[in-house]
């Protein structure tokens, strides 16, 4: 039997939040509460129409740390912080609006003497307010599967595609060691974190258990609209995992939609589509690969482009 360490924390447990109380409250409730856990919530400036602050989730609570912040960076910088404050072997990461199944407390118990740097759990996923079934990220769920149950370990399916940073535990070690960070960028703030920290790991494992409830509702961030600002941060961040493929020699074909990507600037005016320009130099693509995935994605993008072309005239610099 193990003895543990008095005040040796296992877990932390970072939940970004804006605005969303009531099921941030429903995630602190899915988390056990242990010595061995720390749970860290950090507010991105949310709005005081939307939140008692005087009765924040977790402010009474001696497990909970609870860090209000008045940048207004998004998740990727709240994550940030929380990672700053994390004190635990384990690290896991949560969004205010999802939970954790009730399986989490026997995790807990098994994988803190994990050797793995990264441990991938299966999903499930709900709509926020009915708790009917939804398929959001089933492709996750697939790649875990053929982990397991292939008889040869693909271990680049986990390590480059899978590319949510919940339901998997995350040594706080080997994050540390190679200072792997969230992008601070409106949408798709957690990519480049889960595949450097796919290449930095030793060890991987998985697990065929669904540690974690990703839901569906309106108002999300994943189910906003896209503007060209948060296009442009896709972009980006498409670019720079695209450039991190080629520069180590990782067998996995990157697609970038061009085509799309570069007409939507380009209509919207601005310094956009020269900004874009700039990234595609930064980020050394050749003339080569320019006209290749502009070549693939010409076929599928171009008509519907064309016939959207109008519509996305009369909405320069509003949403595409």
């Amino acid at each position: 039997m193990r003895i543990k360490i008095k005040n040796e924390i296992n877990y932390s447990v970072i939940i970004p939040h804006k605005n969303t109380p009531i099921l941030l409250q429903r995630c602190l409730h899915s988390i056990p509460r242990r010595e061995d856990i720390q749970i860290i919530i950090i507010d991105d400036n949310s709005e005081p129409e939307k939140v008692d602050f005087e009765q924040f989730p977790g402010l009474n609570d001696p497990s909970v740390e609870v860090i209000f912040t008045k940048e207004g960076k998004g998740a990727g910088y709240a994550r940030n912080v929380g990672l700053a404050k994390a004190v635990g072997k384990w690290l896991l990461f949560a969004d205010a609006d999802d939970f954790f199944n009730y399986c989490i407390n026997d995790i807990f118990d098994e994988y803190m003497n994990s050797s793995a740097d990264i441990v991938y759990f299966k999903h499930n996923s709900v709509d926020s307010n009915t708790y009917i079934t939804t398929y959001r990220g089933t492709g996750n769920n697939d790649r875990v599967n053929k982990w397991l149950y292939s008889i040869v370990k693909d271990d680049l399916l986990l390590r480059y595609r899978h590319l949510v940073v919940w339901s998997k535990l995350y040594r706080k070690e080997m994050i540390d060691k190679n200072n792997i960070l969230f992008d601070e960028i409106s949408i798709s703030n957690d990519t480049t974190f889960a595949y450097l920290s796919g290449f930095y790991a030793i060890s991987i494992s998985a697990d065929p258990r669904a540690l974690y409830c990703s839901t569906i509702r309106q108002g999300s961030i994943r189910q906003k609209k896209r503007n060209v600002e948060n296009r442009f941060d896709q972009f980006y961040v498409s670019c720079k995992r695209y450039w991190f493929f080629k520069k180590h020699n990782i067998p996995i074909h990157e697609k970038i939609p061009l085509v799309s990507f570069l007409v939507k600037f380009y209509l919207a005016g601005g310094s956009y589509f020269y900004n874009a320009r700039s990234m595609l130099k930064k980020f050394e693509f050749s003339l080569f690969e320019i006209i290749r995935l502009c070549g693939h994605d010409i076929m599928i993008y171009m008509p519907k482009l064309i016939l959207k072309s109008s519509l996305i005239r009369n909405k320069l610099g509003k949403q595409l």
